[in-house]
């Protein structure tokens, strides 16, 4: 028995009209904004809007969320919001998630403020990458053998902040015993894999790890790893050495 595909009320209302729309531009940004910001319980920015006349005469719509990319889109009065993927038949191309990857990006000001947060060094090198982690994040410690053989392997160096995330109860003593230790980071990642404690609180590692924790707050960043190239480029979770090569073109 085959499977039915029906589609949102919504999305056919926006089609079926699409030719009485032809000749009406997208909504302004003031327009975007008054119409969603009750959907969106946080202050967003809003990126771009773009005319997909050419895809049932809709608009795309990009906002931001912190650091975080969000693409919806929008008939040309403004009346409708339309959540989910646009995926090209003929090239079986995600558009949506296409753009998202595309603004996953943080402005050059970011990179600079970045810079006074980082907590321990791998490498030395004009190039770099930052990568926000958490000493007990099961993916940080599967991310970081392929962090390190990359960096190794194109003189990339990788900076360190560390974001003890609630979920782990453990995480935060060790992200500041991390930073007291003054140890290297081969060295601490060894210790991690042992079920590393430490004792070692100093208040120069919990005025850091407080410091982390606003910032990632301030720029949208509530997972790891997360990894941003000396580009802005963002990826979120485990890369492949394709991705980590992106991050620093």
């Amino acid at each position: 028995m085959g499977r039915k595909i029906i589609l949102p009320a919504i999305l056919l209302s926006v089609f079926t009209h699409s030719c009485n729309q032809a000749s009406i531009p997208c909504p302004t940004k003031e327009q975007v904004k008054n119409n969603v910001k009750e959907f969106i319980p946080t202050d967003f920015t809003i990126e771009e809007i773009n005319d997909l006349r050419d895809i049932g005469n809709l608009c795309e719509v990009i906002i931001k969320v912190g650091s975080e990319p969000i693409v919806f889109y929008m008939d040309r009065k403004g009346k409708y919001i339309i959540a989910g993927n646009i995926i090209s038949v003929s090239d079986k191309k995600n558009l949506t998630r296409e753009k998202i990857q595309e603004h996953m990006k943080v402005s050059q000001d970011i990179l600079k403020e970045l810079e006074k947060y980082v907590n321990l060094k791998f490498g030395e090198s004009q190039k770099y990458i930052y990568k926000i982690t958490d000493p007990d994040c099961p993916f940080c410690q599967k991310a970081q053998p392929i962090i390190e053989e990359w960096g190794k392997k194109n003189n990339v160096e990788v900076r360190y902040i560390l974001f003890p995330l609630p979920i782990h109860p453990e995480a935060y003593e060790k992200s500041v015993a991390m930073i007291c230790s003054k140890s290297e980071v081969g060295d601490i990642y060894k210790e991690l894999n042992k079920n590393f404690i430490s004792k070692n609180q100093c208040e120069e590692g919990k005025k850091a790890i407080e410091e982390n924790l606003k910032l990632a707050e301030k720029i949208g960043i509530n997972g790891t790893p997360t990894l941003i190239g000396m580009n802005g480029r963002i990826h979120v979770g485990v890369p492949s050495e394709e991705v980590l090569d992106k991050l620093i073109k």
